[in-house]
């Protein structure tokens, strides 16, 4: 075991599913978000206990990931978010994933491609209510896709959704109008016979706003514990799953005056007792929080100073004098009455949460526990 690692609390994924899916009506569906790699949580893992808190499908981003959680044995629905090109489409099909579509000739590629492999495809088709990064925009065009899709006997549609691009806010109208656009869409396939699973919420909406629930919701980011809106919000208690943990490696006083770090842009301003603890940027933990961010030992928050190297950065111990070799650093989580959050050091990187998590490098091990 390397001097960093990643506890990840299952229980507290369990629990902000089941928190969740309170607030929704029991017939509602949830999707489980597990897409680059469970937002760094481990995506076999999540998935897994997505599946047995009350997921009924699952979301990824390509086929790679949707591939990697069918040869780890799960059989669940698993819906690829994004584009998929037709060198892919072979192992989609051969491997029951639902891929995105948003193109007519998407739909007759991959008529064609089910047809060669004597195979059904269940696809989602998307529709772009103003978020215009993918999906149709036109319902002329979205008409016409239909009127395909009826002609693809190998073709089945499972799904329509949409993305809202800003439900987070307070203000909820854009998302509203979204919601409205969509159901045109609805009307579409309904006039041409076709009932599919509808979904459009994310975490924000799936957590504030009811009325656009639909038939599913897809949890991402708060199935992990962070509001989409940054920080805690009054009366919804999301659970942190991921807490990060090192150890200090080396401790030593440092006179006043001297340079601490590549660059020498921390200088002690009097004799300082400094801790080197054994991660850094190539850990995933963000160069620019050098001389930003805290940590916390003994459940007293230290401030990292110098500049942060790639495997190791220092901690001012005045705070903590009584810290030795060997101590439990947390970078992100709860130790004593505190906690160091994503959304802290998000602020502090200039970020979102969702990066903090995902920046953390596969080399930091990844500790799975029920509590």
């Amino acid at each position: 075991m390397r001097s960093t690692y990643a506890s990840i609390s299952l229980a507290n994924i369990k629990h902000n599913i089941e928190l969740i899916r309170s607030r929704l009506k029991p017939e509602t569906k949830y999707l489980a978000v597990v897409k680059a790699n469970a937002y760094g949580h481990g995506m076999e893992a999540v998935a897994n206990c997505a599946l047995e808190s009350g997921a009924a499908y699952l979301g990824v981003a390509f086929a790679e990931e949707g591939v990697r959680l069918r040869l780890a044995g799960i059989t669940a629905p698993i819906l690829l978010l994004g584009a998929t090109d037709e060198d892919h489409m072979d192992e989609v099909i051969r491997h029951s994933l639902m891929p995105t579509v948003f193109t007519g000739e998407t739909l007759s590629l991959l008529q064609a491609h089910a047809v060669k492999l004597g195979m059904v495809c269940r696809v989602h088709i998307k529709a772009d209510t103003g978020m215009n990064r993918i999906g149709f925009t036109s319902e002329a065009a979205f008409t016409e896709a239909i009127l395909l899709l009826k002609r693809c006997p190998n073709l089945v549609l499972d799904g329509l959704f949409t993305h809202f691009a800003v439900s987070e806010l307070a203000d909820t109208s854009f998302t509203l109008q979204q919601a409205e656009r969509f159901r045109r869409y609805v009307e579409i396939c309904s006039r041409n016979g076709l009932h599919p699973i509808l979904h459009a919420s994310n975490s924000a909406a799936a957590l504030h706003i009811p009325e656009a629930q639909f038939d599913m919701v897809r949890g991402g980011i708060a199935m992990y514990g962070c509001h989409p809106a940054g920080h805690a919000v009054k009366g919804i208690d999301l659970r942190p799953v991921m807490s990060w943990h090192a150890y200090i490696t080396h401790i030593k006083t440092i006179p006043a005056g001297e340079g601490v770090s590549y660059g020498l842009k921390f200088v002690t301003p009097c004799d300082m007792r400094v801790g080197t603890v054994a991660v850094g940027y190539g850990d995933g933990y963000k160069r620019c929080l050098s001389n930003k961010a805290e940590v916390l030992i003994r459940g007293i928050r230290a401030r990292q100073i110098g500049t942060i190297c790639m495997d190791q950065m220092m901690i001012d111990l005045t705070n903590v004098p009584d810290a030795v070799v060997g101590d439990d650093v947390v970078l992100l989580g709860r130790q004593g009455n505190d906690s160091i959050t994503a959304d802290e050091l998000a602020d502090l990187a200039g970020t979102i949460s969702y990066e903090i998590l995902l920046s953390i490098s596969e080399r930091v091990p990844r500790v799975y526990t029920k509590d």
